[in-house]
């Protein structure tokens, strides 16, 4: 009885080559586990970020129907810290005569005008690009603690947050991702992967374009510095003629550059499938408002 015990006992149990192969196994399973949860995770950003760009679109729907029905928010700003100051220069007059069509003409006449809130510590003037431009439109005057308060409805003083009575803000930014750029307080808006958004308007097109063919100014890169270019389908025909582009940089956090299309437009060429959008390119997983598809694949 004994020894058929022992003999049964010995036949059940495990053997050592058993057992690395279930672990093998186990290994194996874990390893096509994690790659289908990183694939899942990441088409989640995937989606997150093409909400996002829709949800800013009717973030900016609404803010242009709070500012008297304008036509556009300027990608391109200039603000000065007294009214007097705005007719210094070209790109401070377009600002000016924007403020007053979104706030009236009250402004100015107030002896101090501190667009950035009271908790900027850099100098004025202040030129804003891109997303940094669309942030504080949106967004509107940060109090102290760094918070989006949007603008006042008080005629004479827009930027006066302590009003009870505000126009937004119009969309509600998520903290973690708002970094803040040169000077240390000017705030722009990361997507899900910590790259950048980019924000063209229509009224800026032709200086945008011309400046970043030349290698000036751009919308810059919150992470990396690099310039995103304003895209055009041919070197006349930009995407979204009338209103904006949204452009997210996807999972590698780089923008596809392009290639200058020249002419009077000096634009950026956006050719899905090649260049900078070759699979595996830095524009091959780029997103953007004009596009129900990734910028290096064919529009769906």
């Amino acid at each position: 009885m004994s020894h058929l015990f022992k003999t049964r006992s010995r036949n059940s149990a495990f053997t050592l080559v058993e057992l690395l192969i279930v672990i093998a196994i186990i290994g194996i399973l874990a390893s096509l586990a994690t790659v289908g949860v990183m694939k899942a995770l990441e088409k989640g950003k995937m989606v997150a970020a093409r909400t996002e760009i829709s949800q800013l679109e009717a973030a900016i729907a609404a803010a242009k129907q709070n500012f008297g029905g304008v036509d556009n928010l300027p990608s391109a700003i200039k603000l000065y810290s007294t009214p007097a100051g705005f007719n210094t220069d070209a790109l401070g007059v377009s600002t000016s005569n924007f403020l007053t069509k979104a706030f009236g003409k009250a402004w100015q006449s107030s002896p101090a005008s501190p667009w950035m809130g009271v908790g900027y510590t850099g100098t004025y003037p202040v030129t804003l690009t891109g997303m940094e431009a669309l942030v504080f439109w949106l967004g509107g005057v940060r109090d102290a603690n760094g918070t989006f308060q949007g603008f006042s409805s008080y005629p004479s003083t827009p930027w006066d947050i302590t009003n009870t009575k505000r126009k937004g803000p119009f969309y509600e930014f998520d903290a973690v991702r708002v970094l803040n750029n040169t000077p240390t307080t000017i705030p722009t808006f990361v997507n899900s992967w910590n790259g950048s958004y980019a924000y063209f308007s229509s009224s800026d097109y032709l200086n945008f374009s011309k400046t970043v063919a030349n290698g000036g100014y751009g919308a810059y890169s919150a992470t990396g510095g690099l310039i995103s270019p304003l895209l055009i389908r041919t070197p006349t025909a930009f995407y979204n003629p009338k209103t904006f582009q949204i452009i997210s940089s996807g999972p590698d956090q780089s923008f596809g550059k392009g290639n200058f299309g020249g002419g009077t437009t000096f634009g950026v060429v956006h050719t899905p499938g090649s260049g900078d959008y070759a699979i595996s390119a830095p524009g091959y997983d780029d997103l953007a408002n004009f596009s129900s598809t990734q910028l290096g694949k064919k529009d769906e």
